[in-house]
């Protein structure tokens, strides 16, 4: 096929700021939610995943059911899409008072 690109599952990082982005860690680019493979250092770019099952920090508040619609803002995952980045699917239930869920990401 002559207009094929890539297999979209993973995206570009660029990272603007000095500060290393850690592997593992979420990052909003404009709607679409990546994760960083690998530590990308400031002012460097770097490989994201955006599609899978990742365990992500989410807002201990939330009591989240399996197969909730998720949203990410400060650098947690979280029920209200208010200001948020769509960030997936929750995989598992996560109780009010856990620190982490498992999201399919971009769903």
């Amino acid at each position: 096929m002559k207009n094929y690109v890539e297999d979209g599952n993973t995206i570009t990082i660029t990272n603007a700021g000095s500060t290393v982005i850690l592997s593992g860690t979420p990052v909003a680019i404009g709607d679409v939610l990546a994760v960083a493979v690998a530590d990308i250092p400031g002012t460097s770019s770097g490989a994201g995943i955006t599609t899978g099952v990742v365990t992500l920090p989410k807002l201990a508040s939330d009591n989240i059911p399996q197969g909730k619609t998720l949203y990410f803002k400060a650098g947690q995952v979280q029920l209200d899409p208010t200001s948020a980045t769509h960030a997936g699917k929750a995989w598992e239930a996560a109780a009010a008072n856990s620190t982490s869920v498992a999201v399919n990401l971009n769903v």
